[in-house]
C-alpha cells in the first residue's frame, strides 16, 4: 500500500498558563552570518548583553545563514540556538506582490501548513519577545515586519525593535526606540565588556572603501585612494576588509602590496583603529568604531546608499570626519575628528545599554 502521507500539524493547544518570563526563550531577528562586520557586531553586542543579562535563558537567533552564524557567535550566549525560519519564510514569496506576500505569510503564522516551516513557527509561539535587530534590513525585507506582526496579532508575542531606519508603521504593533533619539545598535558594544580594538601595532594610514558599490569604478576610488596614500610607504597603508571578498577589491586596485586585515582577523583580534591613524572609509560601522578609538579621517558618501545615510547621520552625531564624494582627491594631512568624539560615544553607548535594561528586565 502506499504510504499515507502525514497530517499537517495543527496549531498548539494554548497553554493551561502563561509561560513565566524567566522560561520563555528570547528570540532576535538579524541579517548576521554573511559575514559581514557591521551586521556580525551589531547582532554579537546583542548575545553578549543577553549573555550577561539573561544567561540562563534560551535565546534564538534568526538570520539568513544560521550555520555560519553558529560559528561567529558560538563565544557569546551559553545557550544561543540559530535558525532560519524567517528568512525562509520570507524567500518562499519571492515573485508575490507586497499585498499576497503578507497574506500567504500571516496564513502561515496562524494556520500551519508546509512542512518547511512549521516546527520553526511552532517555536514562535512560545518565546517572550521577537527582537528586529538593527535596521537597514527590515526596508528591505519587509516580509520579516510581516511575520512579526503575524505572530503578535495571532498570538499576542511581544515585537521588540531597535536601531535605524525603522518603518514607521511598527509603532502600530512593536516596541520601538523614538525616531528622533534612535541610535545604532553598534554603540551598544561600546558599553560591553568584550574588546572591540586589535592593540597589536597599526598601520598609521588605514582604508575601507566598499567593494561591493557597483557604481563605484575602480579608477574613481583609485584616485581618492592614491591621494590619501600619497608620499606614504607602503608598509605604512593598510586595507581593512568588513565584507568578504568584496572589499579586497580596491586594495588589489590600487595598492596590492599594502598590508591587509581580512575580516575573520578583524572578528578575532578587533579592528585595527586607534589614536592617532588616519582613515578612508565608506561602511558606517567602521567609520564609528575607528572614531570612537580617536582616529581622524575622511568618509567617502556616495548618492543614498545604506551605508551612505548611516554615515550622514554620524556625522550628525559630531565623529568630525571629513565628509568627500567618490573620486575627490584628499591628502591624509587634511583628515580631521571631533576630539569630544570618544567620550560621546561612550554616552551613547551608556544611553543604548539602558535602553536595553528596560527593554530586558530582570
Amino acid at each position: 500500500m502506499p504510504a499515507t502521507r502525514p497530517a499537517s500539524p495543527t496549531p498548539a493547544a494554548p497553554a493551561a498558563g502563561p509561560l513565566t518570563t524567566a522560561s520563555q526563550p528570547l528570540y532576535l531577528v538579524s541579517a548576521a552570518g554573511v559575514p559581514n562586520y557591521g551586521e556580525e557586531l551589531i547582532t554579537r553586542a546583542w548575545l553578549d548583553y543577553l549573555a550577561l543579562r539573561h544567561p540562563e535563558r534560551e535565546v534564538w537567533l534568526d538570520c539568513p545563514h544560521p550555520g555560519r552564524a553558529a560559528h561567529l557567535f558560538r563565544s557569546t550566549h551559553p545557550r544561543l540556538r540559530t535558525t532560519d525560519t524567517l528568512w525562509e519564510l520570507v524567500r518562499g514569496g519571492d515573485g508575490l506582490d507586497a499585498e499576497a506576500a503578507a497574506d500567504r505569510i500571516g496564513r502561515l503564522v496562524r494556520d500551519l501548513g508546509s512542512p518547511w516551516f512549521d516546527n520553526g513557527l511552532l517555536q514562535l509561539r512560545k518565546v517572550g519577545s521577537i527582537h528586529l535587530v538593527g535596521g537597514p534590513h527590515l526596508t528591505d525585507q519587509p516580509g520579516l515586519l510581516s511575520a512579526a506582526r503575524a505572530v503578535h496579532e495571532a498570538f499576542g508575542v511581544r515585537v521588540i525593535a531597535t536601531g535605524i531606519d525603522l518603518p514607521a508603521d511598527l509603532d502600530a504593533f512593536a516596541e520601538v526606540e523614538p525616531a528622533e533619539t534612535a541610535l545604532d545598535d553598534a554603540y551598544l558594544a561600546l558599553a560591553l565588556k568584550r574588546p572591540l580594538f586589535d592593540r597589536r601595532p597599526t598601520c598609521d594610514r588605514v582604508v575601507l572603501i566598499e567593494g561591493d558599490r557597483a557604481e563605484w569604478d575602480d579608477a574613481t576610488i583609485t584616485a581618492t585612494i592614491d591621494g590619501f596614500a600619497a608620499g606614504i610607504s607602503p608598509a605604512s597603508v593598510a586595507f581593512v576588509e568588513a565584507l568578504a571578498p568584496e572589499d579586497h577589491r580596491f586594495r588589489g586596485v590600487a595598492r596590492p602590496d599594502a598590508r591587509f586585515h581580512p575580516f575573520g582577523e578583524l572578528w578575532a583580534d578587533g579592528l585595527p583603529a586607534r589614536a592617532g591613524q588616519r582613515w578612508v572609509a565608506s561602511r558606517a560601522h567602521v567609520h564609528l568604531l575607528a572614531a570612537a578609538a580617536g582616529a581622524m579621517g575622511f568618509v567617502v558618501i556616495g548618492d543614498g546608499g545604506e551605508d551612505d545615510v548611516a554615515n550622514r547621520r554620524l556625522l550628525e552625531q559630531g565623529t568630525g570626519w571629513v565628509p568627500v564624494a567618490p573620486g575627490d582627491v584628499i591628502r591624509s594631512e587634511d583628515a580631521s575628528m571631533d576630539t569630544s568624539f570618544p567620550d560621546k560615544a561612550k554616552q551613547f553607548g551608556a544611553r543604548k545599554r539602558a535602553l536595553a535594561d528596560r527593554l530586558y528586565p530582570l
